[in-house]
């Protein structure tokens, strides 16, 4: 770009968009700690013991689930996923439909997974979790479930016409149930518990 200043042209460089590759080449080898948002590397803060935990109790029963009905493959964080060529985010929980096992490549995953859970930890920013929100939606991911762990509520998300629109605010009494992976339901205190 060029703006005249003081009567001379002057070049005002643009500042370049990073993508995949860059930031592949750029980060330290697994370290997890790291994502790609709108073409800039950010470093994401180490997860703490409780969301941890709820990772870990969330993603054992979603995998029994998966690998019982034989419905697709779920993956956890750290697992790069490539939404644009601006936007790589390691979502703590992923589900593929098995009739999209192709994005599975063999360095990440190669496009929208069907279902992304995050847990929100004390270092995500609103604007952070707005933006990832906000690709998740327009790249396709289909289900969305953000998880409060000090609120200990599920916020459940339906992508409607690439907008992801939300359907409950799932409190510790209630029963979270999949859209997308028929027949999965968890009650929400096992969650937290």
């Amino acid at each position: 770009m060029t703006v005249l200043l003081e009567g001379k042209k002057v070049r005002i460089p643009t500042p370049k968009l990073l993508t995949y590759a860059d930031y592949a080449r750029l980060t330290p080898p697994d370290s997890g700690n790291y994502e790609l948002h709108n073409g800039k590397i950010i470093f994401m803060p180490t997860p703490t013991p409780l969301h941890q935990r709820i990772s870990r109790k969330l993603s054992t029963r979603l995998d029994i689930f998966i690998e019982k009905n034989k419905c697709g493959e779920m993956f956890t964080a750290p697992m790069d996923t490539v939404f644009t060529p601006h936007d790589t985010f390691q979502p703590d929980i992923l589900f593929i439909d098995k009739n999209r096992l192709e994005i599975i490549g063999a360095k990440n995953i190669e496009g929208a997974p069907d279902l992304i859970i995050e847990i929100v930890s004390p270092g995500n920013s609103i604007k952070e979790m707005s933006y990832k929100k906000y690709v998740y939606e327009t790249s396709g991911v289909r289900e969305y479930w953000l998880i409060h762990p000090e609120k200990k509520t599920v916020t459940q998300y339906e992508n409607i016409e690439n907008e992801l629109v939300r359907l409950n605010v799932l409190n510790i009494d209630d029963v979270l149930q999949s859209k997308i992976i028929e027949g999965f339901e968890i009650k929400v205190r096992e969650i937290f518990e």
